[in-house]
C-alpha cells in the first residue's frame, strides 16, 4: 500500500468535524508529492508523506511501550493522550513545508514568497480544516525541539524561534502561584517535556526518522 493510502486511511477513520475538508486539502494542497526539504532529507517526489508517516509510526510504536498519556512524576499533569492525537499530530506537523519548495527534483529551491513559521504555521493550517485539540497542538508546535528554541538562535535573534527553553520570560505579574502555573502550562519546551513526555517522543521520531533518512539517501 502506498504512503498516501496508509495515511488516508488512519485519518479518514478519525472521528473529527472537517476530517474529509482535510484530506481534500492534502490532495489539493500537493502534500503528498512534495518533498520535506530542499536537500538534507526526504527530497524527493512524496518525501514530506513518506517523513510524515515515518514520525507517526516511531511514535505510536514507543507509546504503545510508554503509555506517555499518564503521569509518572510528582506534580505532572499529562494532557489526555489517544491514539488518534497521535496520529493527527505526528501526519500533519510539517503541513507547513507544503508548497515551500520549487522544482522538480533535487535540490530542491526555497519559495521565498511562502508564509513564515514552521510548528507555528502547520498548527495554522491545520487548524484550518479541523479542531486541533490542545495536546495536539502541543505535539506539533515543540516537534523541533531545542531547533525551534529562541535561546537556540542567540539572544541579538530573540523571538526567532518558536518558544522558550522555560517559561521566565512570560509575565504572570498579578498572578498568585497556582494561576502562574496555569497560566505557563506548555508554553515553554521545559514545561511541555515534563507534563506531557509525548512532545519529547515527538522530536525524538522526528529527528531519528531524519537521520534515517539522510542515511538512506547518502548511499
Amino acid at each position: 500500500m502506498s504512503t498516501k493510502q496508509k495515511i488516508i486511511d488512519v485519518l479518514f477513520k478519525i472521528p473529527r468535524g472537517g476530517i474529509n475538508d482535510l484530506l481534500a486539502h492534502l490532495e489539493a494542497s500537493g502534500f503528498f508529492t512534495s518533498p520535506a526539504s530542499t536537500k538534507y532529507h526526504g527530497c524527493y517526489e512524496g518525501g514530506l508523506a513518506d517523513h510524515s508517516w515515518d514520525v507517526y509510526s516511531r511514535v505510536l510504536e514507543m507509546n504503545k511501550t510508554l503509555d506517555l498519556g499518564q503521569a509518572r512524576d510528582a506534580g505532572q499533569k499529562p494532557l489526555p493522550l489517544t491514539d488518534d492525537n497521535i496520529a493527527i499530530a505526528c501526519l500533519l506537523h510539517d503541513l507547513c513545508k507544503v508548497g515551500a519548495y520549487l522544482g522538480t527534483s533535487k535540490p530542491y529551491v526555497w519559495h521565498k514568497g511562502h508564509p513564515k513559521g514552521h510548528a507555528s504555521l502547520s498548527i495554522i493550517r491545520a487548524n484550518g480544516f479541523i479542531a486541533l485539540e490542545p495536546i495536539e497542538e502541543m505535539m506539533i508546535r515543540f516537534h523541533m525541539g531545542v531547533y525551534g528554541l529562541n535561546e537556540f538562535y542567540g539572544p541579538s535573534d530573540w523571538g526567532t524561534g518558536e518558544y522558550p527553553l522555560r517559561g521566565d520570560h512570560i509575565s504572570t505579574e498579578g498572578m498568585d502561584k497556582e494561576e502562574s502555573k496555569a497560566f505557563r502550562y506548555g508554553k515553554s519546551l521545559a514545561n511541555a517535556w515534563y507534563h506531557n513526555p509525548i512532545c519529547k517522543i515527538v522530536y525524538f521520531a522526528d529527528e531519528i526518522a531524519t537521520m534515517t533518512e539522510k542515511a538512506s539517501e547518502s548511499k
